[in-house]
């Protein structure tokens, strides 16, 4: 069995890499992974290669004579007009957001947007020691008590 590359795949069929690899991610072809001087390189088979190639075979595209589709003037519908079955009720699939103007914690740039006063002054306040926050990995947090103090006293 004879392997080939990626790049070489793709010269065989007529596509680029990246056409290569979404016919792999499809499950349209096979692809075997050998470690290689870079990391894993692919390699593929000829025989499904091939295989690959003689699905690929398309007719004509763009506009053909004959009898092949509907002749002019002829209505197609745009719309299926069968009614959907019932459906199950959608999943929530995120989670509720709390609105702005009810959270505890907001981080600077909703400080800002709440307090109308700029970033940059919210976060030079936070470097001096002037408006405290928290910090929660690299996202500084203010309270929002700690926001309505420092607004007071400005």
């Amino acid at each position: 069995m004879e392997l080939m590359s990626k790049r070489q795949a793709a010269e065989m069929l007529g596509v680029s890499t990246r056409g290569v690899e979404r016919a792999v991610r499809r499950g349209h072809l096979n692809v075997v992974y050998h470690d290689s001087k870079h990391g894993k390189k692919a390699w593929f088979s000829s025989a499904e290669l091939e295989r690959y190639r003689q699905q690929q075979v398309r007719g004509p595209v763009g506009f053909m004579t004959g009898g092949g589709g509907p002749t002019i003037g002829t209505l197609i519908p745009a719309v299926d007009m069968r009614p959907l079955p019932a459906a199950e009720p959608p999943r929530r699939t995120t989670a509720k957001t709390v609105p702005i103007v009810d959270r505890l914690m907001l981080t600077v740039a909703e400080a800002s947007q709440l307090s109308g006063l700029p970033r940059k002054f919210l976060v030079q306040s936070v470097r001096t020691g002037a408006l405290q926050s928290v910090k929660i990995g690299r996202i500084a947090f203010i309270k929002r008590s700690d926001l309505n103090q420092f607004v007071q006293g400005l």
